[in-house]
């Protein structure tokens, strides 16, 4: 029941907490465009989530140190590209001088993205690198999703001792950062010759659908002793259904993404461990790289952030943040 009530929660928390916030903003934007600093917008998938609000923090640090001010708005729920493109596009034509943009579809967004740039308007994306080749005014700040599924299989392989079936949940052809990861998993388990990999199943952003997904997994695989989850909903989706048909807890689960309930769960011991990238770091380097074109100097290369290993006894990143 407790899993059950978190499944519910976490979704209405971040509904809550990204309306709450793209209300304000719309009603009061003279408070997040203010005449006195210029502004740098950020606009990620949704708001309300852990690694959101890192980055959000980040995002500041990086803009004030520079006397700029950040406008932070988008979308209530991770899969609406269309109020995405209306906050970004808005935010611009209001003054902001630089975007950060954490696409929740880097197709999606590709006209809008070729038009800031043709307007000379810094773009950086966050969460996901752009569709379109960087160039003097487009770059990108992202986790090395290569490395989470390299980190994912060194545990796994750990946890095991090298032997038995393993699935991935959480697949989304949509969210090319799951593909990475489940790629990278892949070639790093195949270190592991007695490890196989049974099944890659759906379930990237659909809670629901990564819990069915997960329980089909279960009935299906007998002997099935571990779980890659490519992402926070996914982590969840399948951390509900192992809470409900593994009673002893002989599935290990290895998550993705850090979120509120994700880390109060890693905390009590209920899911082994999380591969997750500092969202405050993201932000922060996020925004000095727009401020490098601001000032006349050429935009960095992309730059990837390396995820860490989050685990009971080390639930926090290294850097303390």
């Amino acid at each position: 029941m407790e899993m059950r009530a978190k499944r519910i929660g976490r979704p209405l928390l971040a509904v809550a907490m990204g309306g709450c916030c793209g209300c304000l903003i719309s009603l009061f934007p003279i408070l997040h465009l203010p005449r006195s600093a210029p502004v740098i917008a950020f606009v990620p998938r949704t708001t309300g989530t852990i690694f959101t609000e890192d980055m959000h923090w980040g995002a500041q640090a990086a803009a004030q140190s520079a006397g700029y001010r950040i406008y932070w708005n988008a979308p209530t729920t991770e899969d609406d590209l269309d109020r995405q493109i209306v906050i970004a596009e808005n935010a611009v034509a209001r003054g902001a001088k630089a975007l950060i943009l954490g696409p929740s579809s880097v197709w999606g967004v590709t006209t809008m993205v070729n038009s800031l740039v043709a307007q000379k308007v810094p773009v950086v994306f966050v969460q996901t690198g752009p569709a379109e080749p960087t160039g003097p005014y487009l770059t990108a700040v992202t986790p090395n999703q290569s490395q989470f599924g390299a980190l994912a299989a060194a545990r796994i392989g750990k946890v095991t001792r090298g032997t038995g079936q393993v699935a991935i949940v959480g697949i989304d052809r949509g969210t090319p950062e799951t593909l990475s990861r489940a790629e990278s998993f892949i070639r790093a388990i195949s270190a592991y010759p007695d490890i196989k990999v049974v099944a890659q199943s759906p379930g990237a952003v659909q809670i629901l659908e990564a819990e069915q997904s997960t329980r089909e997994l279960v009935s299906r695989f007998r002997q099935l002793r571990a779980i890659f989850a490519l992402t926070a909903d996914a982590t969840q989706g399948a951390m509900v259904a192992l809470q409900e048909i593994d009673a002893l807890h002989k599935i290990t689960l290895v998550g993705s993404d850090r979120d509120l309930f994700l880390t109060d769960s890693l905390r009590n011991g209920k899911l082994d461990s999380l591969v997750s990238a500092d969202g405050y770091r993201i932000g922060f380097l996020a925004v000095r790289a727009a401020l490098v074109r601001l000032n006349g100097s050429l935009i960095p290369p992309p730059q990837y952030v390396s995820p860490e290993l989050l685990t009971p006894a080390n639930p926090a990143f290294s850097n303390g943040q």
